[in-house]
């Protein structure tokens, strides 16, 4: 969910009341002649002497006036009405409200009902300011809101502009009661009245459209509030997330960097020796990094805040930010701590309570982030989020399943003669894996499957495998086991056993042993031979735009034969815009076999190749959790054999993604042209798989 800002809707700041009351008071030692002559004036006078002050905007001055008179003559009640009106004058309409219940037939109705209303109103500012006790976060605007019900419903004699101003104020009570669908029915049905709804509450109106996930009719309203105060910050930053979640990135982002742009850092008043904090430009310039990562360009959100950090490292509202752009640069360690930095200076911060629950799931940390997701829902029981965090949790917690299945043909380039390759001259396969929810937030349970096939000259060869496996995950350590049985070309049973460990954010690396390895080839398997192998990999991936990952196997065949092998791949963002990725791409390889190829199956004494090349990601449609991405791979690269010379090998893909509450489906086809043997061939191969619930 974007970080938005906290709004006040249409009311003064809560620090203008003891602001203002300081500013009269001290004000009164200023005109103490003035209001010496004030103690014998005739109540007339008075009267007309503190209007003037008012009608000059001068009303502390005014107010000094009635106090005086109301100090020798306490019975003076037009000297007490004007001093109540006086008091709505300068933000203190709660003093006034109190006032006018002990004398209201002084009070003419749209007196009482302005007076009233503003005291409200100033109730559900103060309810936007921050508590002395996190349990007491909603209870001012709790209270406000039951007062102006009980104002809307035991006052007979309001006017329409009373009842219409009820109304209104109300909608800037529930948006911060987070009761976003109670704000939106209550303005369409001020639309459906036929009224004009004030500009002052729409920046409110759209953010509660926002947190029910409409920004296409959050567009207009927040425009509409713009142009009615231009220099509203809060409402450019809720207009900028609206064109985000729409997904028009080229408004949006121009949207922030104006806005940020726009904004002195310490403005300074004419005269003055020294500005002042200017938190709009903090909160321009916060949006501003976060609205880049969610244009998918981390690395530059990543900047943007750590330098805001390190001015104001004490900011938890900065630190949970900088968490959430670690989470996304795959750094959930990194997360975790500016998380734990965010809720050490504010232990209700919703931000960095909802990144936790993220940050330790992806740390599988289950048991933590159940915990911290009791947290969540302790101190922001009608968080917005609230749902899809208990949602991502349970996903992961649950049942997690992977169906996969293929098909290729493989020929000689010129179509004449059999085909060499190792897949045969047609394969295809599928594969099941199916695992339970999490057990004591550590283990699963589960059941695998598969089948491979391939047309050799001399018919095709089946090989399948089913079974049941445990897999163990907490923190830092994985490890699994299967057991299973294999029918077809080989039998007899197979298992693997395997590890790895995650050394940080970067590093992980891991062992598998198997015995009959699903990687056996089907050239052997059809001659009876099957295979054990083991194999280690290491992965560094230090963020979203770059990756290196190492694999090292050694296959053991019956027959005697062994073969070693070796692949590096990395990856290296080259382009990052809003809905297109670029990544360059480089792979490596190396083999041998110590039978060299005299075995029946493609086996080179010695091999090696090395590719380059390109992905482009497009995303084609997006909105939220649900994804519609296009992929295309382009590479090139030398093969060389030992005895068959070196030859090049083009080959190219095309993907689609689907994406939808954390469920995938993906699948593509792709072309190549490999040399086995020195005699060059056309692979054309389609897969399609469908992972469910988080599968890995």
């Amino acid at each position: 969910m974007p970080v938005r800002p906290c709004r006040s809707g249409h009311l003064r700041s809560p620090e203008s009341r003891p602001r203002i009351l300081c500013r009269a008071l001290a004000f009164a030692c200023l005109v103490a002649p003035l209001a010496g002559a004030a103690l014998a004036a005739s109540d007339p006078e008075v009267r007309s002497q503190a209007e003037q002050l008012r009608a000059q905007d001068r009303p502390a001055e005014a107010l000094l006036v009635v106090e005086r008179r109301l100090a020798t003559a306490p019975d003076d009640d037009d000297a007490f009405r004007l001093r109540a009106l006086i008091l709505t004058d300068l933000g203190s309409s709660r003093l006034a409200m109190e006032a006018m219940r002990q004398r209201p037939q002084l009070f003419a109705d749209h007196e009482r009902e302005r007076i009233e209303g503003d005291a409200v109103a100033r109730s559900i500012g103060w309810g936007r300011v921050e508590p002395e006790t996190p349990d007491a976060r909603l209870a001012e605007s709790r209270a406000a809101l039951a007062e102006l019900e009980a104002m809307q419903r035991d006052a007979p004699r309001q006017t329409n502009w009373e009842a219409t101003r009820l109304r209104v104020d109300a909608l800037s009570a529930l948006n911060h009661l987070q009761q976003h669908e109670a704000v939106v029915a209550g303005y369409q049905a001020l639309l459906e009245d036929g009224i004009e709804v004030p500009a002052y509450i729409l920046g409110t109106v759209g953010d509660s459209l926002l947190a029910l996930r409409r920004p296409a009719e959050a567009v207009p309203v927040l425009e509409s509030a713009i142009a009615h105060a231009p220099h509203d910050v809060n409402a450019r930053i809720l207009l900028g997330y609206a064109f985000i979640e729409t997904e028009r990135f080229d408004r949006a982002l121009p949207l922030f960097e104006t806005l940020a742009a726009s904004q002195e850092a310490w403005p300074r008043q004419a005269g003055a020796r020294s500005g002042y904090e200017n938190w709009d430009r903090y909160s321009a310039d916060l949006n501003h990094a976060l609205a880049q990562s969610y244009a998918n360009d981390n690395a530059r959100a990543e900047s943007m805040l750590q330098a805001q950090a390190g001015i104001g490292p004490n900011n938890p509202g900065l630190q949970a930010a900088y968490g959430a752009v670690q989470s996304r640069r795959l750094r959930p360690s990194a997360a975790l701590e500016r998380y734990g930095m965010a809720l050490t200076m504010a232990p209700q911060d919703r931000d960095a309570l909802a990144g936790r629950v993220g940050a330790l799931t992806a740390l599988d940390r289950a048991d933590e982030a159940r915990d911290a997701l009791t947290d969540l829902q302790q101190a922001h029981p009608d968080d917005p989020r609230l749902d899809r965090v208990e949602r991502d949790l349970d996903r992961h917690r649950g049942v997690q399943a992977t169906l996969s299945a293929d098909r290729g043909r493989s020929r000689q380039r010129d179509g004449a003669g059999t085909s060499i390759s190792p897949f045969g001259s047609r394969d295809g396969g599928w594969a099941l894996d199916v695992r339970s929810p999490l057990i004591d937030d550590r283990w699963r349970v589960g059941v695998f499957a598969h089948e491979d096939w391939a047309d050799f000259i001399d018919g095709r060869t089946r090989h399948r495998a089913a079974g049941v496996g445990t897999w163990y995950r907490h923190d830092r350590l994985g490890a699994w086991a299967t057991l299973g049985a294999a029918g077809g070309a080989s039998s007899g049973a197979t298992w693997t056993l395997g590890a790895d460990w995650r050394f940080s954010d970067a590093w992980r690396a891991g062992v598998e042993l198997a015995r009959n390895a699903q990687d056996t080839s089907l050239q052997a398997r059809r001659l009876g031979i099957d295979a054990d192998s083991a194999t280690l990999t290491a992965s560094y991936v230090p963020s979203d735009t770059f990756a290196l990952q190492g694999r090292l196997s050694k296959l053991r065949y019956d027959d005697g034969n062994t073969r070693d092998q070796l692949g590096v791949d990395a990856t290296q963002r080259l382009l990052t815009r809003p809905h297109l990725m670029i990544d360059g791409l480089l792979s490596a390889y190396t083999s041998r076999g110590s039978r060299g190829d005299t075995v029946g199956y493609f086996n080179p004494e010695r091999d090696a190749s090395a590719n380059v090349g390109l992905r482009f990601d497009h995303i084609t449609w997006r909105r939220y959790e649900t994804a519609f991405q296009q992929r295309v791979e382009v590479m090139a690269g030398p093969y060389w054999q030992r005895d068959a010379g070196t030859r090049w090998v083009p080959s190219l893909g095309y993907r689609h993604l689907w994406r939808r509450d954390g469920h995938e489906l993906e699948y593509g086809v792709a072309w190549s042209r490999p040399v086995y043997d020195g005699l060059r061939e056309q692979r054309v191969a389609f897969d399609v798989e469908l992972r469910w619930g988080g599968a890995r």
